[in-house]
């Protein structure tokens, strides 16, 4: 499923208790102009669904039915992607993007705004790439994930609580170093202008 979002708030969920887990759903809320704006369009690409919303509006909400993959690409505003069962990957021009995934793993970029990753995945395919133009990056992963990791900011500050040491050059910071032995598998930080906080996620009781 892929969604095209001009001005909106988005909210990605999983379906909602009692409907089917295969079934999406998509709704909009207008931004308060008269008249109206024209509705989200949908249409068939291969085997998935696109969305294109390309007037301002409030929210857009849409459900994912389980698994899924979730491309969002947003040129104004917020983009939440909570508890979808399935991967994600978001590009956002203006807004920062918040994404909590249980099980699953993501991609995301913000030109201007902050990322807010939480993702439950410990395998991947190859690298990761989280990135903002101006903005901080907050990523949370599963502290017995194994992971190769470059994480720099060349106006900012770094940190994480896995083992891992940097350096620094002026207002820039790199690390570079690999997590649980490394291995096939990475993860990949970048900012202009901005922090970066790498996080162990450990295991709910």
């Amino acid at each position: 499923m892929t969604v095209h979002v001009a001005h909106a708030t988005l909210d990605a969920y999983q379906p909602a208790e009692g409907q089917p887990r295969n079934r999406f759903t998509i709704a909009a809320t207008a931004a308060g102009k008269s008249p109206p704006p024209a509705a989200p369009r949908l249409h068939p690409v291969g085997g998935g669904i696109v969305v294109d919303a390309p007037n301002p509006l409030s929210t857009l909400l849409v459900r994912v039915p389980d698994g899924v993959v979730l491309v969002v690409d947003s040129r104004q505003g917020d983009v939440n992607v909570t508890d979808v069962v399935g991967n994600v990957r978001v590009r956002a021009e203006h807004g920062n993007v918040k994404i909590f995934l249980r099980d699953d793993y993501a991609q995301a970029s913000a030109a201007t705004g902050n990322l807010s990753v939480t993702m439950g995945a410990t395998s991947w395919p190859g690298t990761l790439h989280f990135s903002t133009g101006r903005g901080d990056v907050e990523l949370w992963v599963p502290q017995t994930a194994a992971f190769r990791v470059h994480l720099h900011t060349d106006d900012g500050t770094l940190f994480t609580d896995f083992n891992l040491r940097g350096t620094s050059a002026g207002t820039a910071e790199t690390i570079d170093g690999a997590v649980n032995g490394g291995g096939n598998q990475g993860i990949d930080i970048r900012t202009s202008l901005g922090s970066i906080r790498l996080l162990r996620l450990e295991p709910q009781a």
